[in-house]
């Protein structure tokens, strides 16, 4: 880890705000909660965050794509203080459609959208079904979802994603930690992977969970109208190069493939120079 890498992730984060939306999917009080930093003139880059994680952990973007660029990373509904969805079983495309309300709200019709592993199967439902809204598309550490799995081999796929949200002993963060970044990964990165899980709440994670199995990534990605580049790290145990990145890329209309040498699932805190600046370079060519 290079000392610019160290100082983004030591970066302080940006107070949390939230914006009302208009959508009866989120209940009553329909507040989104995010983080943002940058000119509010300048092109908009927003970040979603994985099943595990938060707004917080863009730390490192929100100081290093702000310079030149409008940052903003939300709480997804059920996350943090952002509100839950009021229905029982929420789909991707409902998850697309807070996103685009979100943005709306704060004044944004057109951004580079990047998604973070479960925030990746939003990311890509949003730029298929608003194309117009999604100036580039970056997914990291992406996830082909489970929309393609039925019957028993579902169930049990559903069981191990419900149980692990109960990892909340030090033993058990431990463990997900150490699953989540590669065996090289430093004492900062593994203390900021560790507080990831803060902002989770049960509900946020049980809707989560459900969406997975309402999308296949590879069957919404060859509609994509804007270039998307795929980041994932050659160590990722969670989701494997050839089992996710790939498929996707491979059907991507057009895609561009960035490997990350000694990086696990978490290319965003374990090389958040690098990310960024894949990131900065798919938001200069992304389309107008």
């Amino acid at each position: 880890m290079t000392d610019t890498d160290s100082h983004l992730l030591e970066s302080s984060l940006p107070a949390l705000e939230e914006a009302r939306v208009n959508l009866p999917t989120l209940g009553e009080k329909r507040v989104i909660t995010y983080r943002t930093a940058g000119d509010e003139r300048a092109r908009a880059i927003v970040l979603l965050h994985g099943i595990g994680s938060s707004s917080a952990g863009y730390r490192a973007q929100l100081a290093a794509l702000s310079r030149n660029h409008r940052v903003i990373a939300w709480d997804a509904p059920g996350y943090g203080q952002s509100s839950p969805f009021a229905i029982s079983t929420p789909a991707a495309t409902d998850y697309a459609d807070v996103l685009m309300a979100l943005l709306s709200a704060l004044g944004i019709s057109r951004a580079t959208v990047v998604g973070s592993s479960w925030g990746s199967v939003i990311a890509a439902t949003f730029a298929a079904r608003y194309p117009s809204a999604t100036h580039a598309l970056i997914l990291s550490a992406p996830n082909i979802a489970r929309g393609h799995l039925s019957g028993a081999e579902r169930d049990a796929a559903r069981e191990v994603l419900m149980r692990s949200a109960a990892a909340q002993s030090p033993e058990a963060r431990a463990a997900v930690v150490n699953a989540l970044i590669a065996p090289s990964a430093g004492p900062l990165v593994r203390a900021v992977v560790s507080r990831l899980r803060d902002a989770v709440t049960p509900t946020g994670w049980e809707h989560a969970v459900g969406m997975l199995f309402s999308a296949y990534t590879p069957s919404v990605v060859p509609s994509i109208q804007a270039p998307i580049s795929v980041i994932v790290g050659n160590l990722d145990r969670l989701a494997p190069i050839d089992d996710h990145a790939r498929p996707i890329h491979e059907v991507a209309l057009g895609s561009t493939l960035h490997v990350l040498d000694g990086i696990g699932h978490m290319p965003k805190l374990e090389a958040p120079g690098e990310f960024s600046s894949i990131v900065l370079a798919a938001a200069a060519a992304g389309t107008d």
